[in-house]
């Protein structure tokens, strides 16, 4: 008699957990099926029910979305004693819902029960930590897609996602299963590339292989050698061209990959930034141009940008000839293409700079130096003084950073003059001629310098 209110109190506890599990997407069925597990596993009621109890207060913890797809993962798999076990519980509850969520999302999609509890994962929780959403949602994506759980699983692979970051880790696992190469994409060369490149350079690599599908070139040797060779940066721009002109055979043949090595980082990066922005590839990519690596390492990077712009605009490789026996040197273009419109650095932009930092070391100096203390005890006078002082400085220096800007502008467009026109490229004297080009002078007779730089070095290629 004395066993009997107990027991009805712990039939009513029962219950509400029953109907906890109702209402997060437990049909009967499953219920049934997994309290019949508990009372296998806890003969006495007070265990089943401590075991109930917990099972509610953990669907509760990680949400509705994630409660569904944890019993259809307990119905599909039919593996209750594994997803009832107090490590898995644990596991979800550490990490946020929406993880839990697409865990048990890829679990029933893959049925790789032994898998994704294994300890490895289980023990993982770190990684998705660090991990953000668009990362957590195409890892397991990757792993419900490609199957291979066991691979995606591995410690190597999760780690190396951790070093490249979030950003890079979207890309890489979404290129397993846009591709289905796991092999390939877990392959120590690959992994060690990539973790050296790190952050945006990564990205863009594993963006290109996910975009054109093309893992056999982009895993070549030849393409992993120059981009080690040629840094970060230089991949990065090299990967991002790729991705946005999707002409892989064009650009990862060793034609390609020799002449960016030849012509340096600066010119290399200049290089695959006009290829992604003109997407001008077989132009660029000529033979002729290939050949040409010579006349970019002479006119530096500077001008090299606006030679590989002039060869995507017009088709035409300017290549200079080398002295020959008798000193003497031909172009071997007849007509020499003026080159396209750059934007001349703007330098008037750190005057605002200059000039704060004027008025802040002006002013301290003056606090420092017990003159703001002395004008304030002169009155208005004194305040008055040191306020002109303070614009005086102010005007001088105005003066002074804008005579420098313009002199850092007209030695930029002298060097660039000089580097072109070294190697045979024209840059004429617009304001010489006859002034009648309709291109680059208005009918007011005024030229356009915002369109073509200054009058003096106009780039107009009408005339």
């Amino acid at each position: 008699m004395l066993g009997q209110p107990r027991d009805a109190s712990l039939a009513r506890i029962e219950e509400r957990a029953r109907r906890t599990l109702i209402s997060a997407g437990c049909d009967p069925e499953t219920l049934d099926h997994v309290v019949g597990h508990l009372a296998r596993a806890c003969p006495d009621l007070e265990g089943r029910v401590a075991r109930l109890q917990e099972l509610a207060a953990f669907v509760r913890a990680i949400g509705r979305r994630a409660a569904r797809d944890y019993f259809h993962a307990v119905r599909d798999t039919d593996a209750v004693a594994e997803l009832t076990d107090p490590a898995v519980l644990a596991f979800a509850r550490s990490v946020d819902p929406h993880t839990a969520e697409w865990y048990f999302w890829a679990m029933w999609g893959t049925k790789a029960v032994r898998e994704l509890t294994d300890p490895r994962v289980l023990n993982a929780r770190e990684f998705f930590r660090a991990m953000d959403g668009s990362a957590t949602v195409e890892y397991f994506l990757a792993i419900r897609e490609t199957k291979a759980a066991a691979k995606l699983t591995d410690p190597r692979v999760m780690a190396f996602a951790r070093a490249i970051g979030s950003d890079a880790a979207v890309e890489y696992f979404g290129s397993f299963w846009e591709t289905g190469e796991v092999d390939a994409l877990s392959a120590e060369k690959v992994l060690a590339l990539a973790t050296w490149l790190r952050g945006d350079a990564a990205k863009e690599y594993f963006a290109a292989i996910r975009a054109t599908e093309a893992l056999s070139e982009l895993t070549d040797d030849g393409v992993l050698g120059m981009a080690r060779l040629l840094g970060a940066r230089v991949a990065e721009e090299y990967f991002r061209a790729v991705r946005t002109t999707r002409n892989v055979a064009a650009l990862t043949s060793d034609g390609v990959t020799v002449f960016a090595e030849v012509i340096g980082r600066a010119c290399a990066r200049e290089y695959f930034r006009v290829v992604t922005s003109t997407k001008k590839v077989a132009e660029l990519t000529s033979e002729r141009l290939l050949r040409a690596s010579w006349v970019i390492r002479e006119i530096g990077s500077d001008a090299a940008l606006d030679y590989f712009l002039a060869v995507a605009a017009t088709n035409v490789v300017l290549t200079p000839a080398r002295a020959g026996e008798d000193g003497q040197t031909e172009l071997e273009e007849s007509s020499v293409p003026v080159l396209t419109l750059v934007d001349l650095p703007k330098y008037q932009r750190y005057r605002p700079i200059a000039l704060a930092g004027a008025t802040a070391l002006f002013w301290w100096g003056a606090w420092q130096s017990g003159a703001v203390a002395l004008a304030t005890n002169l009155g208005v006078a004194g305040l008055l003084a040191v306020v002109g002082a303070w614009a005086f400085v102010f005007w001088g220096a105005l003066l002074v950073t804008g005579m420098m800007a313009d002199r850092s502008t007209e030695q930029f467009v002298r060097d660039r003059r000089r580097l072109l026109n070294e190697s045979g490229i024209r840059w004429h004297d617009c304001l010489s001629g006859d002034r009648q080009c309709p291109i680059c002078w208005a009918a007011s007779r005024t030229h356009r310098d915002e369109r073509f730089d200054y009058g003096r070095f106009c780039r107009c290629p009408a005339c």
